[in-house]
């Protein structure tokens, strides 16, 4: 696989560099790291992390777990620590960390590939070693002949061949994707929870530099804005690893992803046979706009997951905002200002970045911003820090899609508020799911 970086916001989903390094017996995740780094790192041309910049993050750490812990309704696991780091390694460890993510993803566009192989009548034989090596040497000699107008990759491998690879590289080919998202994601990241997902464990990773380009392009103080994102993942991470709410959230985003199906009709009509090597360019073109391949891949399934996603989102970003407002309103100058630029960051994302949210089932707009607002307003108007106190104390608590909307529904369900008596008779079911559609 290729470490050259792509053109910003662009991302290779159906990269031939991938399809070579898979091909030839490397690990497509690890190739995928070494891809992410290079670019998170501007091709390794990243200076290495000034231990001074990691001592003044770990002295000001110490200032953010203090507050954090004080904060209503959450706690920081006893585990937790800080980890300044450079772009390349957050960017390696996020590629390890959401990998989980995209292998099913992955799975999921091999399946479809092989469905069209079926229909084909290839059946689902896979290419033996001397094949994949004939093969991929084949492409190598001819890179440069494989994107102009004239060439015919027939010449080069049989149809059946090429019907078989295609069905047995998708998930190289997400890899290759998801290697390119998450660079440049870590181009642009302060911490880990840029996105609001769980991580495997309680290291939490902030990258100084870019805190510090962003305090200087925003005209703040950079020990105010390092205070400031180290307060903003403490409290993410408080809440993220609340035990339900990660299994909960974790469980949507794996069945989401898991949900991908392939729409034949619409794949035979945007790729026609894929077994036909003429067509090489044709379906490059095609895979790589996201548009295409997730209408292509969108089930009935993920549309039932979507409003549960949503919901559960847009609380976790509400109360992560209103917390770290709370704690920093008194505690940094320039708090007012971060909180704009930082907003506008959560609006205003490259296309890369989108796709990247759009696979793993989320679509963060201004709209899910003051959705979740507006439920945690409306949650403190009504029950102050007691209601906060509920939000995640038991996974049964947990707002369903349509109580997000109507916060006083939720306190009555849970028995706080105004219409707690009316609710109190209420029996609630172990599945909420069903409360979605009310």
């Amino acid at each position: 696989m290729s470490s050259s970086i792509p053109p910003d916001g662009e991302f290779p989903f159906f990269d031939l560099s991938a399809l070579l390094g898979g091909a030839q017996g490397r690990d497509p995740w690890k190739q995928a790291a070494d891809m992410a780094t290079a670019i998170a790192s501007n091709n390794n041309t990243e200076p290495n992390l000034d231990p001074i910049q990691r001592m003044q993050v770990e002295d000001l750490a110490r200032v953010a777990e203090l507050q954090v812990s004080n904060a209503i309704g959450v706690s920081l696991p006893p585990s937790t620590r800080i980890s300044a780091v450079t772009r390349a390694v957050w960017a390696a460890k996020s590629v390890e960390a959401y990998r989980r993510f995209f292998d099913e993803f992955g799975q999921a566009l091999s399946s479809s590939m092989q469905t069209e192989m079926d229909g084909a009548g290839y059946g689902s034989g896979e290419p033996d070693s001397a094949d994949i090596e004939s093969l991929a040497e084949s492409l190598e000699q001819h890179a440069d002949g494989l994107g102009s107008a004239g060439f015919d990759p027939s010449s080069l491998f049989p149809p059946q061949l090429m019907a078989q690879m295609f069905a047995a590289l998708g998930p190289m080919l997400v890899s290759s994707s998801a290697a390119s998202m998450i660079g440049h994601l870590g181009q642009r990241a302060l911490g880990q929870y840029d996105l609001p997902i769980p991580r495997p464990d309680d290291t939490v990773l902030v990258i100084p530099s870019t805190i510090d380009e962003k305090a200087d392009e925003w005209d703040v103080d950079s020990p105010d804005l390092r205070l400031w994102v180290l307060i903003h993942e403490l409290t993410a991470h408080a809440t993220l690893s609340v035990p339900h709410v990660k299994s909960r959230l974790e469980a949507l985003l794996m069945d989401f992803a898991s949900a991908f199906r392939p729409n034949v009709e619409m794949i035979r009509d945007q790729l026609g046979d894929l077994s036909d090597p003429s067509r090489l360019n044709e379906m490059a073109s095609v895979m790589n706009d996201p548009d295409m391949v997730l209408s292509m891949m969108r089930s009935p399934a993920q549309d039932l997951l979507v409003p549960q996603l949503d919901a559960l989102v847009a609380v976790i970003l509400g109360f992560v905002d209103y917390t770290v407002d709370q704690i920093c309103s008194s505690l940094i100058p320039s708090h007012p200002l971060i909180r704009e630029r930082i907003r506008e960051r959560w609006i205003d994302v490259a296309p890369a970045d989108r796709f990247m949210e759009r696979l793993l089932g989320l679509e963060i707009d201004e709209s899910t911003l003051n959705r979740g607002t507006d439920f945690i307003n409306g949650v403190v108007a009504r029950a102050g820090d007691d209601g906060l106190i509920r939000l995640w104390a038991d996974e049964l608590d947990l707002p369903t899609a349509a109580e997000v909307d109507a916060p006083g529904l939720w306190l009555a369900r849970i028995g706080m508020g105004d219409d707690a008596g009316t609710a109190a008779g209420l029996d609630v079911p172990d599945d909420l799911s069903g409360l979605d559609d009310l």
